[in-house]
């Protein structure tokens, strides 16, 4: 068993599944946190919501895979050590074992670009305002797209695929493990530069937009939580790993753990905020409501005003006013719903000047 001879644990198996369901079950409280601020606002859920939904059942489902399979590979780690004698019993496990490697890269992969892709869904209606921002968009879309593509195309699927006889005296070999080393660098530069592109969208934005420099900080603050996420998908390649030998197995599956659920509940955090100024709007609308009903000329100009539009969400027209919501990564997680209403006894008459539209932040 001389290949197994430098396998070693990196992260102990109790510390591996306690961080994982850890971070997994906080994950699933954002998730349903965010459903349920997304319904209480908006009586409905976006595109954004639904990928970070799958993102999330992609990564419970490699949760429990690892529950299940994980085992065996730190009974590799205790043979290597001469903890437990090897018997030919292990043998068929262990080719169970790795051929859930290459299906859980797809898996890792699949849920890191659904909440990428969940960023891109959300930051579409501000970039669709401005020509060179909506040209911008395509361009990270593509290349966002492009990048998840070759990360899951250059996966080295003979080495989880191929049967223990190739995976024992094959995926060893100096050429093989080089390979290996250079996609997992290439994939996660990949994922940072992603990231960078797909941020610099809102941060385009914010550059343009004329608020105070306090929000501007507030901002830019939020935004920093991506940058965690970047840190987390260097460290999972960079630290501990040479060109020359095999990237630990436990070490590689633990970061991408971590990095998926960071993402999602970074992705999350925004509604959060979405949920308090849906109170605070309600507050507010009950309080107006009743100065009106109890205020002779407030409640006549109410009614003569009856005809007044629903406010809809986010115009980036007004961006030069000073109420620009302070949401998180998403700059604003907000939704756009433009009306315009008419006097119906004055429409012809109206059709130039009595429509009136009217933009409210969320």
């Amino acid at each position: 068993m001389a290949e197994f001879d430098e396998q070693h644990s990196r992260v102990p198996e109790s510390v591996f599944l306690a961080v994982l369901w850890t971070l997994t079950g906080i994950s699933l409280i954002f998730v349903v946190f965010r459903i349920y601020a997304q319904v209480a606002s908006f009586r409905r859920l976006f595109l954004d919501d639904f990928l970070v939904i799958f993102a999330l059942v992609i990564i419970l489902t490699a949760a429990v895979i690892w529950q299940v399979e994980g085992k065996v590979l730190y009974e590799l780690y205790a043979i290597s050590a001469g903890l437990e004698p090897f018997t030919l019993e292990f043998l068929p496990r262990y080719n169970t074992f790795m051929r859930f490697n290459a299906p859980f890269e797809i898996l890792f992969y699949s849920a890191l670009w659904s909440v990428k892709f969940s960023f891109m869904t959300l930051f579409y209606r501000i970039s669709a305002k401005l020509k060179y921002l909506r040209i911008w968009w395509f361009v990270v879309f593509f290349c966002t797209a492009s990048v998840y593509v070759a990360s899951v195309a250059d996966i080295e699927y003979k080495c989880s695929l191929g049967g223990i006889e190739y995976i024992i005296t094959q995926c060893p070999q100096p050429h093989h493990v080089h390979y290996e080393n250079r996609m997992f660098w290439a994939n996660c530069a990949g994922d940072v530069i992603t990231d960078l592109m797909i941020l610099s969208i809102p941060f385009l934005l914010l550059w343009r937009t004329k608020i105070s420099l306090r929000k501007k900080l507030v901002l830019l603050s939020i935004f920093s939580a991506t940058i965690f996420i970047m840190v987390v998908a260097i460290i999972r390649v960079a630290v501990g790993m040479t060109y020359d030998r095999q990237i630990n197995i436990d070490w590689l599956c633990f970061w991408s753990f971590i990095e998926v659920d960071v993402a999602i509940i970074v992705s999350c955090v925004a509604s959060l905020r979405q949920l308090f100024v849906a109170s605070q709007s309600q507050s507010s609308s009950a309080r107006a409501a009743y100065h009106i009903t109890t205020d002779p000329v407030m409640k006549k100009s109410k009614e003569e005003s009856s005809q007044a539009l629903t406010p809809s969400v986010w115009d980036v027209e007004s961006l030069t006013n000073d109420e620009v919501p302070m949401s998180p990564l998403s700059v604003v997680h907000v939704r756009q719903d433009f009306e315009v209403t008419c006097d119906d006894t004055n429409r012809s008459a109206t059709s130039e000047k009595g429509c009136r539209h009217q933009t409210s932040f969320d």
